[in-house]
């Protein structure tokens, strides 16, 4: 090797260490301020769309009569990894992202933890929502959350009333009545409608945010952070139960997709579960608030309304899954304290109500949710992103294949629920390495 070249990398990694170092001690010895008025660029990369987060800061600079400097760019959740390990790579990366939950692990290592001595974990804690906890680490926090996009049910008023049924179900108990009302089948066995598309996952529109919600509630958190170290919990299993909550509630999932029970109403060569909703013959679609404007477009005679999540039996607390959605800082951020200021400025209460007006999301602050909605449909998003949680996902695309292969792995018989699980949960203790 060439000793100059030598020198010369290591002269660059001391003087980039440096920089990192000196852009800590000044970011941890900053307080926030709402003296934001600045003409200093500051970045920001997001996965949310442009045009309304460009509207958001524009309305808000203007209800406050402030003035700063914040471009936005608009990265798709397939690119913005690639791009950003690149932009990071050539000192062309943004300030900070704004991206959902799925994705921090993956930029764990990239991201300025905010210290306790800026936001303190009670504080932080005693504002935002319990799902915000995700990203509570033992030196810090990794993001300010803006939002909430929670899971919830989607109902056909029409298709429940014909079947005599006044009201949703509130507990998954139920299902096994509504299949029997709400399914219809030809003379040869054909699904023709259905309660609920369960069973199957190629064909199940938010199938892993689905299946996480039923294994949320069965009590598994599914991963978990402890001595500073991820590790897969599909296995888990506490002292009082009797059952792997995973696999209770993959066993209920994927009864619903076999011909021998009663209750079977999904099927694989069935349209996707969002489109059968929308083409009226899916009594209830699981599905994320933000998708509330598009179903609506997409049939606007569809006479469908909203409702939580349906929950567990027994269960003495309500939980739902839902992407939660913050600003993180980078540490190759040429302005962390102004860029930290900035961010804790769009992420109070009177900025955040004005980015939900324009929104089909639900707060992540408690104060907006305790003021509520007046809009009947807002309400459900709200009381929704109350009782959300999620899990540290390590790659999204890879534990989508792990969830998808632990459903049919049972529907197909090559495994019992068990097995399945058990497979499953080596696969992503060997993604949270």
């Amino acid at each position: 090797m060439n000793p100059t070249s030598s020198k010369f990398k290591l002269i660059l990694m001391i003087v980039f260490g440096f920089f990192i170092v000196f852009g800590m001690i000044a970011f941890s010895s900053y307080k926030a301020t709402k003296q934001v008025n600045t003409t200093t660029e500051i970045k920001v990369w997001g996965t949310i769309d442009k045009t309304v987060f460009d509207s958001f800061i524009k309305k808000y600079q203007e209800d406050n009569s402030i003035k700063f400097n914040l471009t936005y760019t608009y990265k798709s959740i397939d690119t913005i990894d690639n791009l950003l390990v690149e932009a990071i790579a050539t000192g062309n990366g943004p300030d900070a992202i704004l991206v959902p939950q799925s994705l921090e692990k993956r930029y764990l290592d990239k991201v300025l933890l905010i210290p306790f001595s800026n936001i303190s974990e009670r504080t932080f804690r005693d504002t935002f929502v319990q799902e915000s906890d995700i990203y509570v680490y033992p030196n810090g926090i990794f993001a300010l959350p803006l939002f909430v996009d929670p899971m919830l049910m989607y109902w056909n008023k029409d298709m429940f009333a014909t079947a005599g049924i006044a009201l949703p179900p509130t507990k998954w108990s139920e299902f096994p009545q509504l299949a029997s009302k709400l399914s219809q089948s030809d003379s040869n066995a054909n699904i023709i409608s259905s309660a609920a598309s369960l069973g199957e996952y190629r064909n199940v529109d938010n199938a892993k945010a689905l299946l996480s919600t039923l294994i949320l509630q069965a009590g598994s958190p599914i991963v978990s952070f402890t001595n500073n170290s991820f590790n897969a919990e599909l296995k888990f299993q506490s002292s009082n139960d009797v059952l792997v909550p995973t696999v209770s509630a993959l066993q209920f999932f994927t009864d619903y997709s076999n011909p021998k029970k009663s209750i079977y109403s999904w099927n694989r060569s069935l349209p996707s579960s969002k489109q059968s909703f929308i083409s009226e013959n899916l009594a209830t679609f699981f599905g994320f608030a933000s998708e509330y404007q598009d179903i609506k477009d997409k049939n606007p005679n569809l006479n469908f309304d909203v409702a939580i999540m349906p929950q567990a039996l027994g269960q003495k607390t309500s939980t739902t899954f839902g992407n939660i959605y913050g600003f993180s800082i980078l540490k190759s951020s040429k302005n962390p304290t102004l860029t930290f200021s900035l961010l804790s400025s769009i992420t109070d209460s009177s900025a955040a109500s004005v980015f939900l007006g324009m929104t089909n999301y639900a707060p992540a602050r408690k104060d907006l949710i305790s003021i509520g909605s007046t809009d009947p449909i807002k309400t459900i998003f709200y009381n929704s992103a109350l009782i959300s949680k999620a899990w540290i996902d390590p790659d999204s695309k890879k534990t989508d294949k792990i969830f998808q292969d632990m459903v049919e792995n049972i529907t197909t018989g090559q495994l019992d629920v068990s097995g399945s699980v058990s497979k499953a949960n080596g696969e992503l203790d060997v993604l949270l390495l």
